[in-house]
């Protein structure tokens, strides 16, 4: 007879991608605003689509060569690590705790819906923390996905503390930080092109900034950043985010917005077909997308990023239905 933990992954299973993809929509309302978006990033950096197509191939290498993935494209390599954008990830170890501990005490009520097992895995770890459940709700649905993905083996590994502590900020005080600009000075009024502005790639990392001026690209700015980051990802051959083309021929420049997306140019036609054909999901043809190629996307305003740890043209997948 199976146990509670057989059962339990039995009942994640039941849901693909578009199942998984309306849950968090319904969720969206109880995830706190500092990771409603965050949230949202985690699913389209690591869609449960690509997990499939790689476990489901008889020659997975070769499946990575054809949709031409690099960089860290594996959920499993990097359970504890792939979430640390999240304000919420610094709740991690409960939440994988609380998990661990609802499995191997009880299967799943076949009267409870995914949306409600969140929830219910959020209250629990929250109280244990003693933090607010809105804080919570995002993190323990990207440990179930992860769960899903990687296994109970995987998952119940010792968790392996981030090399950055996070944020001592509030959520409040991140979100105002997301929405302000540079000063520029007394006479800013008077500059229009030659406005300086500020992007994050990292909110954990003080040191991760770097300038960019008024309508420049993301990836242009990135580029006069010369400190060492090929030895940490070698897709990085100019600056933190990876380029190859700067013309939206490749798709390795995508980065998720955290920071209000209105403070960055409209997508590009160029972008928007790109977009289609590289499958990245959470991507829409407007200003409000919160998937951009940086190489495309000219900044307005103080920009803050997730540079996702890998790229690929995985836009067959979805067009296999």
């Amino acid at each position: 007879m199976p146990d509670n933990e057989s059962l339990f992954s039995a009942f994640l299973n039941q849901h693909d991608e578009a199942a998984w993809a309306q849950v968090i929509a319904d969720l969206l309302p109880a995830i706190h605003p500092v990771d409603a978006v965050a949230t949202r990033l985690w699913f389209a950096f690591f869609p449960l689509k690509l997990h499939h197509a790689l476990e489901q191939s008889p020659d997975p290498a070769k499946t990575a060569e054809e949709l031409l993935l690099k960089g860290k494209y594996r959920l499993a390599d990097q359970v504890d690590a792939s979430a640390e954008f999240l304000y919420g990830h610094r709740y991690w170890p409960e939440v994988k705790r609380t998990i661990r501990e609802y499995a191997s005490g009880r299967s799943v009520p076949k009267s409870l819906s995914l949306a409600e097992l969140i929830r219910e895995i959020a209250r629990q770890a929250a109280e244990r923390v003693g933090a607010d459940d809105q804080l919570l709700v995002g993190i323990s649905a990207v440990a179930l996905m992860t769960l899903q993905q990687v296994g109970w083996e995987a998952f119940s590994r010792s968790y392996n503390f981030p090399s950055a502590p996070p944020s001592k900020k509030s959520p409040e005080q991140i979100l105002q930080e997301r929405a302000r600009d540079d000063g520029q000075g007394i006479f800013g009024f008077l500059k229009s092109v030659d406005k300086k502005f500020t992007v994050t790639f990292s909110e954990r990392d003080p040191k991760a900034k770097f300038p960019i001026i008024n309508m420049q690209d993301l990836t242009m700015a990135a580029a006069n950043d010369k400190r060492d980051y090929r030895s940490r990802d070698p897709r990085c051959i100019e600056g933190p985010i990876p380029v190859e083309c700067r013309t939206a021929a490749c798709g390795t420049c995508w980065v998720g917005i955290l920071s209000p997306t209105e403070k960055l140019s409209e997508p590009t036609t160029r972008e928007v077909k790109k977009m289609k054909e590289f499958g990245y999901r959470g991507f829409t043809p407007d200003r409000s997308s919160i998937i951009r190629l940086a190489c495309q996307t000219r900044a307005l305003g103080n920009v803050t990023i997730v540079i996702p740890p890998w790229c690929g043209v995985i836009g067959k997948l979805y067009e296999q239905n």
